[in-house]
């Protein structure tokens, strides 16, 4: 096994096989040998191959479609991004790592741990292991708990609306991957509950501003992927005043060795100034920002709803790249099953 350095950028890991990036013919390619790999990988699996692309440019390899039959776990590149990144939700980058594309073999399986700044290249047993006992999944993967991707192995992430506990139980039965929990029925209890419900996982938070408790909010961000979804049109304060009193409480904690961690916010009239997500309740949503690389845009999680046969807003959602939909509990298994045919 062989070790590389660097510096990472998003979360978890990520593991798949090298994929170089020739510039040779002007524009971005893969070795042929390896397309011709992940055709027969195609034609007789039933999940994409996961590749970890190795390049000079991180922004090259972001930007790069992969062919069908392959996903983007990760990304390897020598140098460094000239800010950090919005990364695709589920993507690791490891940047400045010092001759890649030289110590880094084609095909070998990588190991990508940006947390740490590491990259182990064709990794032990021992170490996998290490790994998969540190992100044990929250569900058993029995067929309605799949994640859903596109024809193109592009992940949709699929999260269950909930009004009362009772709803949370029904999508997470159904499948979904996250919670978002709307309506006013909701107490510290039912909150705490429902983060149990989804372990470590997506938890989106979309209730009167006035019934949270800042203080709960911090916590509660301590044990899941917390979002705090805020109308930048009615916050009484601005957006990065509010990011800073929740640093000041998160240190607060902190300093009493109290679990707590910053929640994303996340704009819910489509306003992306300040805000780390954007969430479209009424299903319309804004189109990308020209001034902004593709992948800094802010992840963009849109409502789907099921009226009698129809999937209102689902084609538009995924047209415009969303990275997740949001729908009733009833419909999950529906709208994952349409997310697979989508091409």
């Amino acid at each position: 096994m062989k070790t590389l350095t660097g510096q990472g950028f998003g979360k978890g890991h990520a593991m798949g096989r090298a994929a170089k990036l020739s510039l040779e013919s002007g524009r971005a390619t893969l070795d042929e040998s390896l397309l011709g790999q992940i055709d027969k990988w195609r034609k007789r699996e039933d999940v994409p191959m996961a590749l970890i692309l190795v390049a000079e440019d991180p922004a090259t390899a972001l930007l790069l479609p992969l062919p069908d039959g392959a996903i983007l776990s990760g990304v390897v590149s020598e140098r460094l991004p000239s800010r950090p990144p919005q990364l695709p939700e589920g993507i690791a980058l490891l940047a400045g790592v010092d001759d890649a594309l030289l110590s880094i073999g084609e095909g070998e399986l990588l190991l990508l741990e940006p947390e740490r700044g590491r990259l182990s290249v064709e990794p032990s047993a021992y170490e996998i292991v290490r790994l998969q006992a540190k992100h044990q999944p929250r569900v058993l993967l029995d067929e309605p708990n799949f994640p859903a991707y596109t024809t193109e192995g592009i992940a949709v992430a699929v999260w269950g609306e909930a009004t009362t506990l009772k709803e949370a139980e029904e999508a997470m039965t159904a499948g979904a991957e996250g919670l978002l929990l709307t309506g006013e029925s909701w107490d510290e209890a039912s909150l705490w509950a429902t983060q149990s419900l989804v372990g470590g996982g997506d938890l989106a938070l979309a209730l009167p501003f006035d019934a949270l408790d800042p203080e709960e909010i911090v916590r509660l961000a301590a044990r899941a992927k917390l979002r705090w979804c805020l109308d930048p049109a009615t916050l009484s304060v601005p957006v990065e005043t509010l990011r800073e009193e929740l640093t000041e409480l998160v240190q607060a904690l902190e300093d009493e060795n109290q679990r707590s961690a910053l929640p994303r916010l996340a704009s819910l009239n489509g306003s992306t100034t300040g805000f780390e997500d954007v969430i479209a309740l009424a299903g319309d949503f804004d189109a990308p920002d020209p001034d902004i690389l593709p992948w800094e845009q802010p992840p963009l999680y849109v409502r789907i709803e099921a009226v009698f046969d129809q999937l209102i807003g689902l084609e538009e959602a995924l047209e415009r790249g969303a990275a997740g939909v949001i729908v009733a509990a009833h419909a999950i298994a529906e709208v994952k099953a349409k997310i697979r045919e989508w091409s």
